[in-house]
This record gives C-alpha cells, structure tokens and sequence, in this order.
C-alpha cells in the first residue's frame, strides 16, 4: 500500500512542540500517530529535519530513520518522493498543516500518496482556521471534450 510513512517536523522553538510531536497522553502527535501507522502497515517510520536539534535527537531515540537533509517543509515534501521512487507514501503531520503538505505534495507530483493527521492541531485555530482557496470552477475546465 505504501513504502513507508514519513512524518513532518514542527519546530521545538514553539511551546506547543512536545504535544504537536508526540502528544499529550489521550490524543495523539505527529509522531505517536506516525508509529502507530508505520506498525499496522509494516512498513518504516521516516522523518527529513536538518536544522532542529531537539527534531533529530527525538527521530534518533524513537528510531525514526531521519534523513537530515530538509530545512523546510517543502523540502521534507520533496525528498520523502525521491526516497519514494515513484511509489505511495504516507504523509503525517497536523490537522491544520495537513492541507499545506496535500498542496506541496500534490505539486510535486505524488497523487498516489495518503495522507493522515495527528489530533493535535500546532495552531490555536486548529484546522477550522485554515484558508483553502480552489481555483474558480467552471463547467468545460479539465473535463476534456464535450460529447
């Protein structure tokens, strides 16, 4: 199904970032949710930040394979899809940074990938405070010739 579940950094700057991370007991973080998902799909738990120490020491003791190389999340994006090789991978991070990731990923060509979202939002809004913007619809837009 997928070739592995890749979960988002959040920067250990932010007060909120242990329970954005890992949780808080009765719901979950990005990465608690992550390993439950890589463990019922058997597949592994990866994770791309470069720049946040606390980051890379919580991949490094949860033996979340980190490849280190991202600085960003579009660069997180990017490399999880190279790692994939064409295959599906599974996308986890927060409910309101869920969209952003759906975008990043979808631009960069991964239609074939799923998506999961921890239950801790890392914005006070949660996702009810997301903005999404679609492009206008329209009845001939991308439906290909008319019959």
């Amino acid at each position: 199904m997928v070739t592995f579940v890749f979960v988002h950094s959040y920067s250990s700057d932010n007060a909120n970032w242990r329970d954005v991370m890992l949780g808080n007991g009765a719901q979950s973080g990005r990465l608690t949710r992550g390993r439950q998902l890589a463990h019922e799909l058997g597949v592994p738990l990866l994770a791309n930040d470069k720049v946040d120490q606390r980051n890379r020491e919580l991949f490094s003791e949860g033996e979340v394979t980190n490849m280190a190389t991202a600085k960003n999340s579009a660069d997180e994006v990017s490399s999880a899809l190279r790692k994939a090789a064409g295959q599906p991978v599974m996308f986890v991070t927060s409910p309101d940074h869920l969209p952003r990731v759906v975008k990043e990923v979808m631009i960069a060509g991964g239609e074939n990938c799923l998506f999961a979202a921890s239950d801790i939002a890392f914005s006070e809004s949660g996702a009810a405070g997301v903005m999404v913007i679609e492009p206008p619809h329209s009845k001939t837009h991308n439906r290909g010739p008319q019959l």
